[in-house]
């Protein structure tokens, strides 16, 4: 708890302990601090799973989607062998994004920018990494 007293002054944040005809909601801070939003994921999202979706909402083989979890870009498809996949949406070459909406892979993901592919499982398939 000491951690989130070096962002938000302590008297600010025992009011919402109070009773309740003497608490008060969350400071301003809560809302617009960047340091505070860094705290707070951490301790709620880091290292624990976190729902993004139901397998229903990829019904076929190849469905995928973009999705953006906290800020981290990330594609959600349903392979060959029917599994549901999670990936990085970002290219190992530029880091750009791969994926910018709902879209059917039929064989290979591929980068809009430079065409850097890889397969449902998320191995880079081309270019081969010895002529990158």
């Amino acid at each position: 708890m000491s951690e989130i007293y070096s962002i938000i002054e302590k008297k600010k944040l025992d009011v919402v302990s109070n009773p309740i005809e003497k608490s008060h909601g969350l400071p301003n801070e809560c809302y617009t601090s960047e340091k505070y939003t860094q705290l707070e994921r951490k301790k709620l999202f880091e290292d624990k799973w976190v729902v993004i979706g139901v397998a229903s909402s990829l019904p076929n083989i190849g469905d995928a989607k973009p999705f953006d979890l906290l800020g981290i870009p990330i594609i959600i498809l349903r392979d060959k062998k029917n599994k549901i996949k999670v990936f990085h949406n970002v290219c190992s070459h530029r880091g750009y994004k791969i994926l910018q909406k709902d879209c059917k892979i039929k064989n290979v993901i591929r980068c809009p920018y430079h065409s850097w592919s890889y397969d449902m499982a998320g191995n880079l398939l081309l270019p081969h990494m010895l002529e990158a």
